[in-house]
């Protein structure tokens, strides 16, 4: 049977935000009821859990599924855009020969904070596209990395890795390679390639500017790590940039939509398994670490503290990334039993 991710829309935000308003019981209230009413000790965790922080799982987000660039939904075509906004600018530079093309194939892909002057759908020949660059400064933090894509050496005649080429004109182009070089300082390096447009028409290829993570980098990862483990580190990250997982989901709706039927096994397998880790694991890992820390915090002696730090704790998991905190405190636990 084949596991899908629940279609319903998330619950708003303001949900959580209304327990903590006139129209429910404020946490302070709440706690001096519940000590009022004789509950046993082992009861309160559950019935402060079930009161005020159920919706945490009940509330997916949409499964980090939506980016805050583009909208994956049926209704939207990347390729579509690709035919009637060749630019991003209003008015772009014309082209001349001192214009550079960059390639991306990671979050480039889609989220292009930068001028171009023109755009094309290609490949580059002889490597392969893999999770093994940890990201502590976009999809992850130093304690809890991300997992982002690099390059590596692949069959010179069989393996492509898609990806956009966008023109960059000669007068944007200090500008728009030091915002590059920032953006990708952990660990890229640029180097050269040949890039050829999709699909195929006989062409002259086009040389581009191409960030690759490099084994030298501290922040590589390697290729010992297998599928699964990959992908319960997506699962359970986030960074300045939003969740580990979608970036992940993003690229992989972007592949679909600009290269229809081309197969990149390592991309698909790790979807399908961050998808089943959402499914199966996300509810009652973040059940387990939300009573763990509602336990933790009613060890408190002074019942205002605990109400203090329990709605400190709400607003935490309401914000980004707050999800991927609590899931990845089970999974260390977890790990340690």
């Amino acid at each position: 049977m084949s596991i899908t991710l629940d279609d319903k829309l998330p619950k708003e935000i303001a949900n959580f935000q209304n327990l903590l308003t006139n129209e429910a019981p404020v946490m302070l209230d709440f706690l001096t009821e519940l000590r009022n009413s004789g509950s046993g000790a082992d009861q309160l965790p559950g019935n402060i859990y079930t009161e005020f922080f159920a919706n945490v799982i009940e509330d997916p987000r949409e499964h980090g599924c939506k980016s805050v660039d583009h909208d994956f939904t049926p209704g939207f075509s990347m390729l579509r855009t690709f035919d009637t906004e060749n630019s991003n600018q209003l008015e772009p530079p014309a082209a001349s020969d001192a214009d550079v093309w960059i390639f991306g194939y990671g979050s480039l892909v889609w989220k292009t904070d930068f001028p171009y002057i023109d755009r094309r759908r290609g490949f580059v020949w002889g490597f392969k596209r893999r999770f093994y660059q940890h990201s502590i400064d976009h999809r992850g933090i130093p304690e809890r990395p991300g997992r982002v894509v690099t390059l590596l050496p692949g069959d010179p005649a069989q393996d492509r890795v898609y990806g956009v080429a966008y023109r960059i004109a000669a007068s944007q182009k200090g500008a728009v390679l030091d915002h590059l070089d920032y953006r990708e300082k952990n660990g890229y390096e640029r180097c050269s390639l040949e890039f050829h447009e999709y699909p195929t028409d006989g062409a002259e290829p086009i040389q581009v500017i191409i960030y690759v993570a490099t084994q030298a980098n501290d922040s590589y990862a390697g290729d010992v790590w297998q599928v699964p483990c990959i992908a319960s580190q997506i699962f359970s990250s986030a960074g300045p940039s939003g969740p580990n997982r979608e970036y992940l989901f993003n690229l992989a709706a972007a592949m679909d939509q600009l290269f229809p039927g081309a197969v990149d096994d390592h991309l698909e397998e790790l979807v399908a398994c961050v998808k089943r880790y959402i499914v199966e694991d996300e509810p009652q890992l973040i059940r387990h670490a939300l009573l763990h820390e509602i336990s933790g915090i009613l060890e408190e002696e002074e019942l205002a503290e605990q109400a203090h730090q329990l709605e400190k704790l709400l607003e935490r998991c309401q914000k980004p990334g707050g999800r991927e905190w609590l899931i990845h405190g089970a999974l260390q636990a977890k790990n340690k039993s």
